[in-house]
């Protein structure tokens, strides 16, 4: 990428980033959110302290590969493109058809690929486009209302697509791991992420993010 390229992607970036999200925003995740509330478990996007403990983490100037899982209508995606380097891509994955392609109306960034599929299928999709190893990948999917096994597929994947000292980081609702222990005695199902991504991860450390609607826990792993 040539000199005056960069320049050109970080002014475009400078003032995209200082305008607040739209109102459009807040209407396509919340029609969206309704019509598949089990998926996005929420009916707000994530909040700027959210995305914020969500990339905490990662090392921005050692990262040139990043891998968003659930971009929803952009509000870590903005997050993830204001710090990211000019020489960097973001993959930005999610299942919703219309999420995709209000992201790609919204953020005009060459960074940023969007693509429309589902995380199960992530190394298919990654390799299709030569990319084999992502320094980060952060997830906003709904853990909790998956499947076992589907859950299973699609951190195994992100696991092994992670380079050598890269950075998982996912949230969870507060109230999604809030059920006690006598639910799973009588046979209602409890999740722990936490639990979960220990059984993926050597190193998993968590923070509470209250200032979001619901409140977050947001999970660190590395291998």
């Amino acid at each position: 990428m040539k000199d005056g390229d960069t320049q050109l992607i970080a002014r475009a970036a400078d003032r995209f980033h200082r305008q607040p999200a739209s109102g459009s925003d807040l209407k396509v995740f919340f029609l969206e959110s309704l019509r598949s509330l089990p998926v996005t478990a929420s009916l707000c996007p994530s909040s700027r302290f959210l995305a914020s403990a969500l990339l905490r983490a990662i090392d921005f100037a050692a990262t040139t590969v990043v891998v968003e899982l659930g971009s929803g209508t952009g509000a870590v995606t903005s997050e993830l493109l204001r710090r990211l380097s000019p020489h960097s891509k973001l993959y930005a994955l999610d299942i919703n058809p219309t999420f995709v392609s209000h992201l790609r109306r919204r953020i005009r960034d060459p960074r940023l690929i969007p693509i429309h599929g589902g995380a199960e299928h992530l190394s298919s999709i990654l390799a299709q486009r030569g990319v084999h190893r992502a320094d980060a990948i952060v997830s906003s999917l709904g853990l909790t209302s998956m499947a076992k096994a589907l859950r299973l597929t699609i951190v195994g994947q992100a696991a092994r697509y992670l380079s050598k000292g890269g950075v998982l980081t996912q949230f969870q609702y507060l109230h999604a791991s809030a059920a006690p222990d006598w639910f799973s005695a009588i046979g209602l199902p409890r999740f722990s992420a936490e639990d979960f991504l220990r059984e993926h991860f050597r190193h998993v450390s968590s923070e509470t993010v209250l200032r979001n609607i619901p409140p977050a826990a947001v999970y660190t792993c590395r291998s």
